[in-house]
């Protein structure tokens, strides 16, 4: 096996003929669970292959391995018909493979502009002169120390390459238009996750890199965004750049890609044409189960395949559900709003308000983010928060969690204020979460995760009485429970992510888009999960979802942000039928999709 510290990551160069990138049987296992299996692939110069299938089947594993991130048991990774299994991240990104992750990896204190100019940094040479060093720790002050000094005094090389990365920067900032443009000084961290994706992008392709790998690039961005997008990675396409995705949008995998991989249990299960992959039988059970269609009777041939392959298609705010499985959580919830005669707002009489927010102002510098906004969340209830990305809805969230603090306005939690309350003190009062993109700690076990959860308790036997009812809940995570969190799927890490917030006893859990990145039979798997929070255990939950369609599916009461602002407001059964819950969401995309 070859390593970084035995081999200078040289460029590498070969045989035009030979595929750019070459895997053979290649393996990994954690704490002898199969995550990668014999896996093999070839991808060509300028072709793009989507890798697909349910969480968990090791699709992330098998780019982690081929960028570096991971070290494969076994098998073979070659780049231009020379060797380069078991090279570090560094030493690939060197070789001209640059990637996007699947939860965004952006600096947050950073501009965009900036962030993207770390990418240019493989390219650098005049200020890079004694780049080969920087592999070696006891010389590695040599290198620091020279592009120190180049940048306080650059000479007409350095000049010069500052001046090709200022235009190089710009480049990538204008392929996403004003998407980034009018952010482009502004700190990251401030930006709408649709635009830290595109962000994170942007600095992966500005080091024009032989392989571009994109780990779920749409992850989180409405139907507009997602084909904003996918037309940006199409031209990237006709360029020539090669790439390899991992996605489960399938539309976008059907019009982006020339070859598909299908995987499930660590193994390729199918590979071939887009559509004959998402066609195939045994691909379409790995990401919906085993389903029967309206009438309950068993689905064959062609329209077993055509019924289950409309499945694949993604849900999104102005795609409706009608056409999803009538077995699906979010359909059967929905038919059950649909039917009920309680149409009253959360605060109806005898109904106890839990969490409430007043009048409630909050700035990012001279941006309001959010203005005037009211809303109440009811004692066992489920609150959806809808709106587009920069709408206000993770603000929002933010401020309840005593992230942000309002200009102007009260929160009240059980009728006490809680406005200028330490966000510990508010998770010991009953208030925990279910971040974005997760959030678990990778590096720490899922035991070990799962105690950090419980902080706030004291006693001991109720710890160990709480990790055995959250492994009962979560089977899973106790088959896992001495397994680093950062090794597991998107879908395993959003059940420790449950299983965390379930920890510290919660009265109120605030989830930020739970079904981000994970497959159409996952997503059940997590509504099901919510509605069981509410319907066994009373919890409220408040809940920021992409997916609009989805989230008033399983919620009492929702609430639409535009601009931050409240533009709606009513029963989930109301707002489900409602046209201007669409404009709102897509807001100003609705007009403009085609920038």
């Amino acid at each position: 096996m070859m390593t970084g510290s035995q081999h200078s990551p040289e460029p590498v160069r070969g045989n035009p003929d030979q595929p750019l990138l070459s895997v053979r049987d290649l393996s990994k296992s954690f704490q002898g669970l199969q995550a990668v299996a014999d896996v093999n692939m070839d991808l060509a110069s300028g072709q793009v292959i989507g890798i697909i299938g349910p969480n968990g089947s090791g699709k992330s594993t098998t780019i982690n391995l081929i960028c570096g991130f991971l070290k494969p048991d076994s098998g073979q990774i070659s780049l231009r018909g020379r060797t380069v299994t078991g090279l570090p991240a560094t030493d690939m990104a060197e070789q001209g493979v640059s990637r996007t992750f699947q939860n965004g990896r952006v600096f947050p204190t950073m501009s965009v502009e900036e962030n993207v100019a770390v990418g240019f940094h493989r390219r650098l040479e005049a200020r890079r002169p004694f780049r080969r060093l920087e592999r070696w720790p006891i010389l590695r002050w040599i290198p620091l120390l020279a592009q120190t000094w180049l940048t306080l005094v650059p000479g007409p090389a350095c000049r010069r390459e500052a001046g090709a990365e200022r235009k190089a920067v710009q480049s990538e900032i204008d392929r996403f238009s004003e998407r980034l443009e009018e952010h482009r000084t502004q700190a990251a961290y401030t930006l709408s996750y649709a635009n830290r994706r595109r962000t994170e992008i942007a600095r992966a392709h500005v080091s024009s890199p032989d392989i571009l790998v994109l780990d779920e690039p749409t992850a989180g961005m409405n139907q507009s965004e997602t084909a904003e997008v996918l037309q940006q990675l199409l031209e990237l396409k006709a360029q020539g750049q090669t790439m390899l995705l991992v996605e489960h949008k399938i539309d976008l995998i059907e019009a982006l890609c020339d070859q598909v991989i299908a995987m499930d249990g660590g193994r390729i299960i199918a590979s071939g044409l887009p559509r004959q992959v998402s066609a195939d039988p045994r691909v379409i059970t790995a990401y919906l189960g085993d389903r029967r269609p309206r009438n309950d009777a068993p689905m064959n041939g062609q329209a077993d395949v055509l019924a289950r392959q409309n499945a694949l298609a993604p849900v999104t705010a102005a795609e409706p559900i009608d056409g999803q499985d009538p077995d699906s959580t979010g359909t059967r919830l929905r038919a059950k709003a649909e039917a009920s005669d309680d149409e009253g707002k959360p605060t109806a009489e005898g109904e106890r308000t839990l969490l409430s927010l007043d009048g409630v102002d909050v700035s990012y510098g001279p941006v309001k983010a959010l203005d005037h906004v009211s809303l109440r969340i009811p004692q066992g209830g489920i609150v959806s928060l809808l709106g587009g990305n920069a709408s206000g809805k993770s603000t929002t969230m933010k401020t309840i969690l005593g992230l942000l603090a309002p200009k102007e306005g009260t929160i009240r939690l059980d009728g006490q204020e809680i406005t200028h309350t330490p966000t510990k003190d508010r998770v010991r009062s009953g208030i925990a979460s279910v971040p974005e993109a997760r959030r678990v700690f990778a590096a720490m076990s899922v035991e070990e995760n799962l105690r950090m959860g419980a902080f706030t308790q004291r006693q001991r036997s109720q710890i160990e009485q709480d990790l055995d009812a959250i492994y009962e809940r979560f089977p899973r995570l106790a088959e896992r429970r001495g397994q680093q969190a950062g090794t597991l799927s998107g879908g395993e890490q959003q059940m420790l992510a449950f299983g965390r917030a379930l920890m510290s006893h919660p009265r109120l859990i605030c989830m930020d888009e739970p079904t981000m990145g994970l497959s159409p039979k996952l997503v059940d798997q997590v509504l099901e999960q919510i509605a069981s929070l509410r319907d066994q255990l009373g919890i409220s939950i408040l809940l920021v979802e992409q997916q609009a369609e989805l989230a008033l599916s399983i919620a009492d009461y929702g609430y639409v942000l535009q601009n931050g602002l409240i533009r709606l407001e009513g029963p989930a059964r109301q707002l489900l039928n409602d046209e201007r819950v669409r404009q709102a969401y897509l807001g100003k995309a609705t007009s403009d999709s085609g920038r």
